[in-house]
């Protein structure tokens, strides 16, 4: 929406009644004014409620509001200031600031003004304040259309206080300033204000597990509408001319108190789906003297927009160029799903990924595979062309990635999708594959993919697909060894990676050889002293890959007198918990379900008894979700040592969390138990 599609309909009569509508009417007064620092904000040592912080958001402040001109029409304007306090040297990246804006062309583009900042440090009492300069502002493209401002702040130190303020006017309104309350530093205060005039219709779109309070109140306001000449059915003829309305707006408020630094936590996809924060979609507009005009998408009509595109749906008709090769295919097989498994085996051979996530093709299909090369689109769609053509009933599934965000089902909106895979439908069975990483097969999509749900683009049968996959993480490993009097232990090792277990060590061996896996594999495990190594299935894709190793370990028993004491995990026992909150507001996210099993069989040396042997235990999580199998057993002079963890569900949700990390402690507790041996 360009800034000329209201331009001819308004001009502002009164400038006073319209700016008044910039401010809070309630009558709050700003929560910040720039340049006016407290000493106390300088003398302060830590931040109380989060003593390890490495600085604090002392106050971010924002407000957004329209004005009107003849020339330039409706422009959004969005005023920030920002104030920090670092205590660390690690808060130091604080003072580098980073404004994205959006730009379609030179003359047509968000403009930044006002920007000004100031580092404020301390000299005995004394504030000394250094000015930001222009020579540490420079700007950065991010993409076609989005750019970032960044700029450093000077004189950085310890203790330092640092400001700054920007003022952004806008000519798209549908780029509507989001607000963020949640950082992964504390923020003492953040508030956002906005007034809307009655024309603009926005739908607020709220995320977050923190509290924000939200104030809202209707204020007057005044323009002056220009009514065109005009002719009446009589051939009369109506002077063009100048009509009052008053108009309502809308004035939101919303503040958020001591809120907590949102820090990355294991298992959970980007931090961005979990912070407090508020965005808007422009819904329609509706200007006096004409009819409402709807902006927000459908999904229907997401899906026609892109089954219309140059770089998406006009690329699913052009396979010419490939017609030899599936000539050859279609030769030889006729099953549709092994037809289906062997054009992807051929595009992810024949393709190599240029590691860029697009939904968009970056030209043509046909010209990534003359290069043999492109971005996630140029060889998925190219992958669904092929499918389609060889009369199978493909479509493109376009997705978020994990580290991208989660997609939600009630906002239509494209620029939440960054990636495409393929779907194949078999029956009343379906595939779905993405041909972009070389040791991915058929039954599984790279991790990057599992992200809830994917909106598959379909002229007959659109609608939502879980982004899922039969595969797991299955691990086995089987340890036989037999143990000395000096305590040392030698044998074999057999480890079996199937699902997405295997793919690092697959990646790692086909790419760098079986020789530097090794060095890679002893750097972790330097207790392993290993005099062979063998490798089978690196190269079959949808089984186990498995490695065998003849070892030997001498730091796992510890020998005291006429005493041996076992860690019968050896280097694999589970120490540490990966979940030390207290509590967790957010799901815990593994992608795919797990399952790991470790088997020891320890033949113990003559003279020796078992004294001491862990008892067995079995912990289940509620609704039997997971499972946990601990099992010793002595047979003749065999020690049998057994651990199972399995987790069925690839995301457990936040009221699950405190079974979870209380079923991780249980694991420790019994893999940090030992058998102990007694000299006869």
């Amino acid at each position: 929406m360009c800034k000329h599609f209201q331009k001819t309909v308004f001009c502002l009569i009164c400038t006073i009644s319209f700016l008044l509508i910039s401010t809070w009417s309630i009558g709050q007064p700003d929560p910040v004014k720039f340049g006016k620092v407290e000493l106390k904000d300088l003398q302060m040592k830590h931040y109380a409620k989060d003593t390890g912080a490495a600085a604090v958001v002392l106050c971010d402040f924002g407000n957004s509001y329209f004005r009107y001109s003849n020339e330039e029409g409706f422009q959004v304007y969005f005023e920030r200031i920002t104030r920090i306090k670092i205590l660390k040297k690690s808060g130091y990246d604080w003072a580098d600031g980073k404004i994205p804006f959006y730009r379609v062309s030179n003359s047509s583009e968000e403009e930044i003004s006002n920007l000004k900042g100031f580092t404020y440090n301390l000299n005995g009492n004394e504030i000394v304040k250094d000015k930001l300069t222009k020579e540490s502002v420079f700007e950065e493209k991010l993409s076609d259309n989005w750019y970032m401002k960044k700029f450093s702040m000077p004189n950085v130190k310890e203790g330092s206080v640092i400001e700054f303020s920007y003022t952004i006017k806008s000519d798209f309104l549908y780029n509507f300033r989001e607000w963020q309350f949640q950082e992964s530093i504390p923020v003492i205060w953040s508030e956002y204000r906005a007034v809307i005039p009655e024309y603009f219709n926005y739908k607020q779109l709220a995320q977050g597990y923190e509290p924000i309070n939200t104030e809202e109140k209707m204020t007057d306001m005044s323009f002056s509408i220009r009514i065109d000449a005009d002719y009446s059915t009589y051939g009369e003829r109506t002077p063009a001319r100048m009509e009052n309305v008053q108009a309502k707006a809308s004035s939101y408020r919303w503040t958020a108190k001591d809120v907590p630094a949102m820090k990355e936590e294991p298992y959970m996809t980007t931090i961005d789906d979990f912070v407090s924060k508020i965005e808007f979609e422009l819904a329609s507009t509706k200007f006096p003297g004409q009819m409402i005009k709807t902006y927000t998408n459908t999904w229907e009509a997401l899906t026609e927009t892109l089954l219309k595109s140059e770089y998406f749906g006009d690329q699913l008709a052009r396979t010419g160029f490939v017609k030899n090769e599936l000539a050859a295919i279609s030769a030889k097989i006729t099953e549709p799903s092994q037809k289906a498994i062997a054009i992807y085996e051929y595009v992810r051979k024949y393709m190599k990924w240029n590691g860029i996530k697009n939904k968009y093709t970056e030209t043509t299909t046909k010209k990534a595979y003359e290069a043999r090369t492109g971005n996630s689109a140029d060889i998925n769609l190219l992958l669904v062309a092929i499918l389609k053509e060889a009369g199978l009933e493909a479509n493109p599934v376009i997705l978020s990635t994990r580290d991208h965000g989660r997609i939600m089902e009630s906002y239509a909106l494209l620029s939440k999708f960054n990636y495409v895979i393929a779907h194949v439908a078999i029956g009343d069975k379906y595939l779905l594959l993405d041909a972009t990483d070389p040791v991915i097969g058929y039954t599984m999509l790279p991790t990057r993919c599992l992200n809830g749900l994917g909106w598959m683009v379909s002229s007959r049968n659109p609608g939502w697909v879980q982004l899922q996959t039969p595969e797991r993480m299955v691990e086995v490993f089987t340890g036989k060894f037999d143990l000395d009097a000096n305590g040392e232990l030698k044998g074999t090792v057999d480890i079996s990676k199937g699902g997405y277990s295997g793919l690092s060590m697959r990646k790692a061996i086909l790419s760098d050889g079986k020789d530097k896996y090794i060095e890679e594999f002893k750097k972790k495990y330097p207790s392993w002293q290993i005099s062979k190594h063998d490798f089978t299935d690196v190269e079959e894709l949808n089984k186990a890959i498995n490695a065998k190793y003849e070892v030997t370990l001498s730091e796992q028993v510890q020998v005291a007198g006429n005493m041996m004491y076992i860690k019968p995990l050896l280097t694999h026992a589970t120490d540490e918990n990966p979940f030390k909150l207290e509590n967790r507001k957010f799901p815990v996210d593994f992608a795919v379900p797990m399952d790991e099993t470790f088997s020891c069989f320890i033949t113990i040396p003559a003279g020796y008894k078992v004294e001491e042997l862990p008892k067995g235990a079995i912990v289940e999580l509620p609704e039997k979700s997971g499972r946990f199998t601990f099992m010793t057993a002595v047979n003749g002079n065999v020690v049998q040592v057994t651990s199972r963890i399995s987790l069925k569900k690839p995301v457990y949700y936040a009221e699950e969390y405190s079974y979870l990390k209380e079923f991780f402690n249980q694991v420790i507790t019994k893999h940090a138990e030992q058998v102990v041996l007694k000299k006869l």
